[in-house]
């Protein structure tokens, strides 16, 4: 039995996977995570894959647990290969774990497919996955509510509300200005990118979504898109075949 564990800034996310079917995601807050709790809830393991966007502390922590109890540990990092994915960074290690994994996970999902990828969560991630599984680079920028928040901390005369509907609409106050201005500028973004590689003469078989904001945002794009909110968990998978 293998244990995943996806390391955020604030949570831990994990699953099992035994004879290829893998439970449901659990989560804890990084602070949960201590030697009692690894052997509480992975005891039975033989192996334990990590991906970690930047706790240290925790792959240090799970690392020693393993090695005092005998379990195989492994940290995924960014590389400029795994089977049919390669990377389109400069330097492959500098592109995001979450952002590697889950271009692994699609390609590992739909092999031969043109890929669009979003991850909506803090930061909103646009990736470009070819059919011959080449990284086309793709786009980094602030998520809704950081978006959100950098309006209202630079300009000291406009206030919204915390929460909005989220909507493409012109809003009739500041705060829906606010607030759907965000969603707008993600939805542009996402268009800007369907439209620079239809203009390739690529035709893109599917926009995958993933991240925290990922069915809200999937309900207010135009075009038809697949939510998978294990994404990350799938590249993970992809390494336990190794």
């Amino acid at each position: 039995m293998i244990a995943l564990l996806d390391i955020g800034n604030s949570r831990v996310k994990y699953c099992l996977l035994h004879d290829g079917e893998r439970t449901s995601q659990c989560a804890v807050m990084n602070n949960v995570v201590s030697n009692n709790f690894l052997t509480e809830n992975f005891a039975d393991v033989d192996k334990i894959i990590v991906s970690n966007v930047g706790y240290k502390k925790l792959t240090d922590t799970i690392s020693a647990w393993c090695d005092a109890n005998k379990v195989v540990y492994q940290q995924i990092f960014s590389e400029l290969k795994k089977n049919t994915v390669t990377s389109g960074y400069e330097n492959p290690n500098q592109l995001g774990i979450d952002r590697w994994l889950a271009l692994v996970g699609a390609a590992h999902l739909y092999p031969n497919k043109n890929l669009l990828i979003i991850d909506a969560g803090t930061a909103t991630t646009i990736d470009f996955l070819t059919a011959a599984g080449q990284h086309q680079g793709g786009w980094i920028l602030a998520g809704i509510k950081m978006l959100v928040s950098s309006v209202l901390t630079e300009t000291n005369q406009v206030t919204a509300n915390r929460v909005e509907k989220e909507s493409l609409a012109f809003g009739i106050n500041t705060s829906e200005n606010v607030h759907n201005a965000a969603w707008a500028a993600t939805v542009g973004a996402i268009n800007l990118a369907v439209s620079k590689i239809q203009k390739q003469g690529v035709v893109l078989n599917k926009i995958i979504i993933t991240g925290g904001n990922g069915h809200i945002l999937a309900s207010v794009i135009p075009q038809k898109t697949t939510v998978l909110a294990e994404l990350v968990f799938d590249g993970l998978e992809a390494y336990s075949e190794d």
